[in-house]
């Protein structure tokens, strides 16, 4: 799957590696917040310390941001994006890619989210970057 930017996307993803000097792989924008995809092992250099740099981001851009580490593998990736995951697992239907977490009780409700937001980014983020069509949360 190819990610196609606009301009809005390209103008933040410039922002974010002019303050940070971190390489982005992907930038999703979701109504207020903004989730940036940084290289692996980039993630500490993309915050900063004391989450300094971040700020300045949030700040110039006027919009809550969100920070992930990539990886090629899609197990580590979600793991990544989802810390709160116990167990995944990817499952090949037929050539279509779905992921299955499982998550304590209690953290459920955070991983999904208000009337699912949160789970829908992840899904969104994850057809981009992996090209995985759903993600289960058992």
């Amino acid at each position: 799957m190819t990610i196609v930017f606009n301009m809005d996307t390209i103008r933040l993803l410039n922002l974010f590696e002019n303050i940070t000097n971190v390489p982005v792989k992907d930038c999703y924008i979701d109504g207020e917040n903004v989730y940036f995809i940084v290289e692996e092992g980039k993630v500490g250099l993309a915050i900063g310390k004391g989450g300094n740099l971040i700020k300045n981001v949030e700040k110039v851009i006027g919009k809550k941001v969100k920070v992930f580490e990539y990886s090629s593998n899609p197990v580590k990736f979600v793991k990544n994006l989802i810390p709160q995951a116990k167990e995944v697992s990817l499952i090949n239907n037929d050539e279509i890619l779905e992921m299955q977490i499982k998550v304590d009780m209690p953290d459920r409700g955070f991983v999904i989210g208000r009337g699912g937001e949160k789970i829908k980014v992840y899904k969104e983020i994850l057809k981009r970057v992996h090209n995985i069509s759903d993600l289960k949360v058992k």
